[in-house]
């Protein structure tokens, strides 16, 4: 079993995420483990006004889980409102951006995966 916790991965922070804005909090919790899809999962935690810019992925998805805070996320030029317990999932070849809009800091996860049959 591989197992990431706050107590046996140091983090970092660290600043102006794919282009974007402001400061976060980044831990890796789990980086392309042997015979997995998976090639991380990543705790963050985005300072207020912080924002990850737009970015794409090619031949990888990837799934954002917001635990608490909110703000705007924007896949593929839709934006929409996210907060606490939502899941965004964005595919190979999406453009995706998100925004801490609250007064707050923004905690999520996100796993980034091998997209089948792309790699």
């Amino acid at each position: 079993m591989l197992l990431g916790t706050p107590e046996t991965v140091p983090g970092w922070q660290a600043e102006d995420s794919h282009g974007g804005v402001g400061s976060y909090f980044v831990r890796t919790l789990l980086d392309a483990p042997a015979g997995s899809c998976f090639l991380y999962v990543r705790y963050l935690v985005l300072d207020p006004g912080s924002t990850i810019g737009k970015h794409a992925h090619e031949g990888d998805d990837e799934v954002y889980i917001i635990t608490a805070g909110r703000g705007m996320m924007e896949v593929d030029g839709e934006t929409l409102p996210v907060g606490p317990g939502a899941a965004v999932l964005t595919v190979s070849g999406s453009r995706h951006a998100l925004r801490n809009t609250g007064s707050e800091e923004m905690t999520l996860y996100v796993a980034c995966a091998d997209h089948p049959g792309l790699r």
